[in-house]
């Protein structure tokens, strides 16, 4: 436990000591003139994947959101809490993101929980079951589509699958789909292979995902 603790400390004056020392004119800059990202990411709370790691980002570049299998909810006018939706409306709104990118990843623990759960089973209580129901689009046509396939298979695929409803349930907010009609905003949808390290990006034209290449 301790150890695990030494290693956050160790990186914090690693950091201080990049950051606030030598090279402190960065965080000068977004303290004097504040955050002005260009780009909001949504990407998964697994701890395995960082954007702004794979991207070389650096601090003010990033507007990031984090959540369960980078799901996003639908637009709804119901006044009660709505974390996700409400980073996306301080984004756009505020602070006048151009890109809004869902950065998705191979083998997800909430897509495969949700793979791994039957469609017609009585739903257990808990926030995390409740939160995966926002991809039940993307299991219900795994299951159609591809049901002879692995596992794994199924859970790339439900991974990509649920990254096209998201980018759907984005034009549900009308904001979003003003702004993007306008061209003043632009909605991308990338996945992450985990074990190869590569980036794909969603088709619209082609329906499908396709690798970045560069280089």
């Amino acid at each position: 436990m301790a150890k695990d603790m030494d290693a956050l400390l160790e990186g914090y004056q690693k950091f201080r000591e990049h950051y606030y020392g030598e090279s402190s004119l960065l965080f000068e800059d977004l303290v004097r003139r504040g955050q002005r990202p260009k780009v909001l990411m949504v990407a998964c709370s697994d701890s395995r994947v960082d954007p702004a790691l794979v991207l070389n980002s650096q601090p003010g570049d990033l507007f990031m959101v984090r959540n369960v299998a980078n799901l996003i909810p639908p637009f709804e006018d119901d006044q009660a809490y709505h974390g996700t939706s409400a980073a996306l409306e301080f984004g756009i709104c505020v602070l006048g993101i151009r890109h809004v990118i869902l950065f998705g990843h191979t083998q997800c623990g909430g897509i495969q929980s949700l793979l791994e759960s039957s469609p017609g089973a009585p739903i257990k209580k808990s926030f995390i079951t409740k939160w995966m129901e926002l991809a039940r689009p993307a299991q219900q046509a795994v299951l159609e589509f591809h049901a002879e396939c692995s596992l794994e298979e199924k859970t790339t695929l439900c991974g990509q699958y649920s990254l096209i409803n998201s980018l759907q349930n984005l034009l549900t907010f009308p904001w979003i789909s003003e702004k993007v009609q306008q061209g003043s905003l632009f909605l991308h949808a990338w996945n992450f292979d985990l074990s190869k390290g590569h980036l794909e990006a969603f088709d619209v034209a082609e329906n499908r995902f396709k690798d970045i290449n560069v280089l």
